[in-house]
């Protein structure tokens, strides 16, 4: 029986998942958020899988990959946020015998690495599916992320809720606020947008209507799209991501069913042009990542192991 660890700092939830859906494929797993020499010398793991948010990799994390394949252990090592060069290179000296990744872009950054690679994105709890919604929505949900004008070639008739709590961190309410009004007199915005910046007032949305959350800004990190991700799940929302995003289930997205797919070039321009009042011909629905999905990607998991 293959036996496998699975090591990450903050990033349980994913572990566990892991862990059982591998239990039911016949492997031999443990979890641990701590990993040292003694660990790797003292017990016969075949596979030593790390799961990592971001790199660089912390100095232990170095020796312990690099102590692992010297103890002829099959190396693993998933980075779920897209790394730079710079923290890329930091690994020019631990070959990990595969490198996994939450969406296909991110790949670039290994392309100097001579192991296999493959795709696996953030995975949550199995979520319950939903009542079916109306096949027309009543708005969009659109994230800022860094600066409070970042969604103003987005132009639609209909409500657009500009979320803007990812700002507090580096705004007052009250300097958004004036900044929103100034975007108002200056008519780079409409007076049907709206900015939210209480998590109260996003959650009622959330809850009590049909929304189409754009996701699809190349600039949103893998953490966030995966909350945003959960939530439209959970509540059954329209998703507008990009090509990359929706590789991290690529067989779970169907554009013009359960989401709309941009480019990433050019997504902004065609939200403007192809999705100002997304509507299907029936009911759309936004099912759980179920069983399925995980049956083919574990599938090719323990194809890697």
């Amino acid at each position: 029986m293959l036996s496998v660890l699975i090591y990450t700092k903050d990033n349980h939830t994913m572990s566990k998942i892991m862990a059982d859906q591998l239990d039911q494929l016949g492997f031999q797993t443990e979890q641990t958020s701590v990993i040292n020499l003694p660990r790797l010398i003292l017990n016969s793991y075949h596979v030593i899988h790390f799961i990592v948010s971001t790199l660089p990799l912390s100095l232990n994390e170095l020796i312990c990959m690099s102590a692992a394949k010297a103890l002829g252990k099959a190396v693993v090592l998933s980075v779920l946020e897209m790394p730079d060069v710079q923290s890329s290179q930091s690994l020019n000296w631990v070959h990990p015998d595969a490198i996994t990744v939450s969406q296909t872009n991110y790949l670039k950054f290994f392309r100097h690495k001579t192991g296999t690679k493959m795709i696996i994105p953030t995975l949550f709890e199995n979520l319950i599916e939903k009542a079916h919604k109306p096949a027309r929505v009543a708005g969009y949900v659109f994230p800022l992320l860094e600066k409070i004008d970042e969604g103003i070639h987005f132009h639609s008739e209909k409500p657009i809720f500009f979320d803007g709590r990812k700002l507090l961190n580096k705004y007052t309410s009250s300097q958004l606020r004036k900044q929103w009004t100034e975007l108002l007199i200056q008519k780079k915005i409409k007076s049907h947008y709206q900015l939210i910046l209480s998590n109260e007032k996003m959650q009622s949305l959330i809850t009590d209507q049909t929304l189409a959350l754009v996701l699809a800004s190349p600039n949103m990190k893998h953490s966030d799209f995966s909350i945003w991700l959960k939530l439209a799940l959970k509540h059954n929302h329209l998703l507008v991501l990009n090509q990359f995003q929706a590789t991290g289930f690529s067989n779970h997205w169907t554009s013009g069913h359960n989401c709309f797919v941009t480019t990433t070039a050019d997504w902004i321009n065609e939200l403007n042009t192809k999705y100002q009042d997304p509507v299907f011909s029936k009911e759309f629905t936004t099912t759980d990542l179920n069983q399925k999905t995980l049956d083919s990607l574990f599938n090719d998991l323990s194809r890697l192991y």
